[in-house]
């Protein structure tokens, strides 16, 4: 009988060779608290062959009682009952993990300069009780050594720039399933900071180093002052790397040089880029940078950017930092756009002198405007003013582009005067108040609340910005983009009052993916009795992205008045500005 064409090539394949079927080699049986370590470390159970023959199930069997005693071990399992057995040529591991060890005592002897010197006792005394295994705790090998680390770390990180570890013992009693501990740290000599030794300089002089050095000759040793001073630099748009650190082999009875290694960065630079936001629509920027202008080390900043709705191009001259922090600029701006109706074509020059005091920046400038406005079926303006600006804004949040956990405070003041050059007296008053609390490793809650109120006898001669416009992402969701203000003509133009308070809540589902739930309520009015709150709620998508989180909303204006409602689609980035 003809065999079927099928089965033919079945047993054809069958002589040419299959993959393989993966065979269970072994099986684990042990309580959950030990499981998962012991299938994470311990041989694949699967493999791609036949099932082993009694001599590589007895290798089997004993390569696994050894690894899971010596991963047990880890864990401060000590003694535990391992036992093998064979089911159908499996390997059957029974796992009896015993009594965890715990730490019962811990001794922690100190010696160098720290034990000498009666000034350091309260620190001693500080590092001890800081200690991170304490007794009580479960010993584990992880554990026992981040502990050290974290030890040497805190007693390096101020005066004992070269502390070390002279003797660490875990003495283990397995009868009594205790752990005692036993550590002996030699501080060395205390170092004070010395003069700066630059390397690496090439087209700029060491002067601008100085510039952003907060250390002083003499000082005590600290890497938090180190790691400050590498920021600075850093930060700037003169270097691409900077290291810092001690000049090794110094004598530590004498002030100690901190050797600064910097690698500069290209001076120049030409950038292009394209982008989408709900509020402006799509946008292409071409921008122009020089960190050395004039080999004078002046930074200029320039670009143009064409939007849907705004087309601007400005130029910033940056000058290095002072001795004291301070930092100078000046610039000018030309800017045409309309948003909800409004036509404004604005051309302005400045100069603004700002400083940065740990999580503190302040800022003072001066601005010259020239206006020209014109609402849809209203009037065109022309407005000019020569204002003074101040700000301040205090920022304690654990990560800027990603936060979490603080706050951000804001308080602006801008205002001109008829007598100097301005069509009028007016003086624009603003503050924010942003805030994070998280709630869960994985829940976050937000709020914020602005408020604003230029003085002005009327708004007339006022510029749109020292006015008030809101609506869009990050202000009023559910409604367009600085649609919420006060109406002329068809056009929605600003106001001399601003009321704005958001909450929202966050859930990550993943570590880059959030859903968010909100409700926003404010507006912008030229007079109390006009100001009527519109709200909007909604739900978002939350993408962390290395520049920020990117939020996708959708949100419901609930509208009331001259404003529609209506659902709103914005797109934002969000960070801690």
């Amino acid at each position: 009988m003809r065999v079927p064409r099928l089965l033919l090539a079945l047993a054809l394949l069958g002589l040419t060779g299959l993959p393989a079927v993966a065979q269970e080699r072994w099986r684990l049986q042990a309580p959950d608290e030990v499981a998962p370590l012991l299938r994470r470390f311990l041989p694949d159970p699967e493999v791609a062959s036949e099932q082993p023959d009694r001599a590589a199930r007895l290798f089997l069997a004993r390569r696994l009682r050894s690894e899971a005693t010596d991963l047990l071990a880890t864990e401060g399992y000590f003694t535990p009952e391992l036992n093998t057995d064979v089911d159908d040529g499996v390997v059957v591991l029974d796992v009896q993990p015993g009594r965890r060890t715990e730490v019962r005592s811990v001794e922690i002897t100190f010696t160098g300069a720290i034990a000498s010197d009666p000034a350091y006792a309260a620190r001693m005394a500080a590092l001890r009780e800081a200690w991170a295994l304490p007794a009580g705790r479960p010993f584990r090998q992880q554990d026992w050594t981040s502990a050290k680390e974290r030890l040497l770390q805190e007693l390096s990180a101020q005066d004992f720039a070269i502390a070390s570890l002279r003797e660490s013992v875990a003495d283990i009693d397995t009868e009594a399933s205790a752990a005692h501990l036993r550590l002996t740290v030699d501080s060395g000599p205390p170092f004070l900071l010395g003069p700066l030794q630059i390397e690496g300089l090439d087209r700029y002089e060491t002067d601008l180093v100085q510039r952003y050095n907060p250390l002083r000759v003499g000082e005590p040793y600290s890497r938090e002052r180190l790691l400050t001073l590498q920021s600075a630099l850093q930060n700037t748009a003169y270097f691409s790397a900077v290291e810092i650190d001690l000049q090794p082999g110094a004598d530590p009875a004498q002030p100690v040089p901190v050797r600064v290694r910097l690698t500069e960065n290209k001076p120049r630079r030409g950038s292009l880029g394209v982008g989408y936001s709900s509020n402006t629509g799509a946008r292409v920027e071409v921008g122009y940078r020089d960190a050395d202008l004039f080999n004078k080390a002046w930074q200029l900043n320039s670009g143009v950017r064409v939007e849907q709705r705004r087309q601007s191009a400005f130029a910033d001259v940056y000058f290095p930092r002072g001795e004291e922090g301070q930092r100078y600029g000046v610039g000018g701006l030309i800017n045409n756009e309309k948003i909800e109706g409004l036509q404004i074509f604005k051309q302005q020059i400045g100069a603004v002198r700002s400083r940065t005091r740990g999580n503190i920046d302040q800022t003072i400038g001066l601005s010259y405007q020239r206006e020209k406005s014109h609402p849809d079926g209203a009037d065109e303006a022309v407005k000019t003013a020569l204002a003074l600006n101040w700000g301040w804004t205090h920022r304690k949040v654990d990560n800027l582009l990603d936060p979490r956990k603080g706050y951000v405070m804001q308080v602006q003041i801008g205002g001109g005067a008829q007598v100097l050059l301005s069509d009028g007296n007016f003086l624009r008053n603003y503050g924010r108040l942003h805030g994070w609390w998280p709630l869960s490793p994985r829940d976050v809650l937000l709020g914020r609340v602005e408020g604003g109120y230029t003085i002005a006898k009327t708004r007339d001669f006022v510029p749109e910005d020292f006015l008030f416009r809101t609506g869009g992402s990050q202000t009023v969701r559910g409604y367009d983009y600085l649609s919420l203000g006060v109406k002329e003509g068809t056009a929605t133009v600003g106001g001399r009052y601003m009321a704005i308070g958001s909450v929202e809540y966050n859930h990550w589902f993943a570590p880059s993916w959030a859903g968010a739930v909100f409700m926003d309520a404010g507006n912008a009015a030229d007079e109390l009795e006009g100001f009527t709150v519109r709200y909007g709620y909604g739900l978002g998508a939350r993408w962390k992205s290395p520049a920020g989180n990117i939020a996708f909303d959708v949100a419901y204006g609930q509208g009331g008045g001259q404003d529609e409602s209506g659902v709103k689609a914005h797109i934002s980035i969000a960070f801690a500005f």
